[in-house]
Parts: C-alpha cells; sequence; structure tokens
C-alpha cells in the first residue's frame, strides 16, 4: 500500500525533478563534455550536484508524505486484508477511536509519528533557510 501511495506521488516527484533540470546551467555540461569528460563524469560531478536540493525537496515531502499516509490506506483495502496494510496513522486512529478506546496508546503513537517526521522536517527548515540566506 505505500507503495502505492510513493507511485501517487511520482508525478510531483517528475514535475519537480524536470523543473530543476530545465532551471540548471547548461554551460557547465558544455564546458566539461569539451574538457573531455564522459557523461557518467558529467552526470555525477555537475548535474547530480546541481539538481541536489531539489532531490532533498522530493525525497524529504515524500518521505513525510508517506509517513502521515491515512485516507487511502483506511478506505481502500477490503476487510480481510486491512490488518496487512496497516500503518501508524491509520493504528493510530483505531486504538484511539475506532473501537480500541486507548487514546493513551494513541498518543504516544502520534508522538511516535512526530518523531518520525521531525528530522525530515528540520532537513527542510533549514534548507530553505539556507536557500534564503544566500
Amino acid at each position: 500500500m505505500i507503495l502505492a501511495y510513493v507511485w501517487i506521488w511520482a508525478g510531483f516527484a517528475m514535475v519537480m525533478i524536470a523543473s530543476g533540470l530545465s532551471a540548471m546551467d547548461r554551460s557547465l555540461q558544455e564546458a566539461a563534455r569539451t574538457d573531455g569528460a564522459s557523461e557518467w563524469q558529467v552526470f555525477t560531478r555537475i548535474t547530480a550536484p546541481l539538481l541536489a536540493p531539489v532531490l532533498v525537496v522530493v525525497f524529504v515531502t515524500l518521505i513525510i508524505n508517506v509517513l502521515k499516509i491515512f485516507d487511502l490506506v483506511y478506505v481502500i483495502p477490503p476487510g480481510a486484508s486491512k490488518p496487512a496494510a496497516n500503518v501508524i496513522a491509520v493504528e493510530m486512529w483505531t486504538v484511539s477511536f475506532g473501537g480500541g478506546s486507548n487514546q493513551g496508546l494513541g498518543s504516544a503513537l502520534a508522538i511516535l509519528l512526530l518523531v518520525l517526521v521531525l528530522p525530515s522536517m528540520i532537513i527542510n527548515v533549514r534548507r530553505f533557510r539556507e536557500e534564503r540566506s544566500r
């Protein structure tokens, strides 16, 4: 189920990467080719480092969205396969409100979800602050 959610966000990732590639300065790649660099060297030493900020944004956004998935996992799987398609957000809701009536465990799962998402959010905030200071 998580893999399906990653595919849902694949369009976002492709648009972001394509916009990063289109904004890239092609003269650096041409200069490297003129100096005798192979295509692999151009990719690994010029294209990938210039595209790294876009890839970080895409990666962090995908991680945050996959960790907080709730709606699709709760709605799509049929009854027999629901336990196999469980994620933290659905488990949090189920134990708290879906018949479990254990708000303490639900709160603990919410904190766990926060702890898992927080590093990705911090990376994003630091990156945006670095970009703004340039």
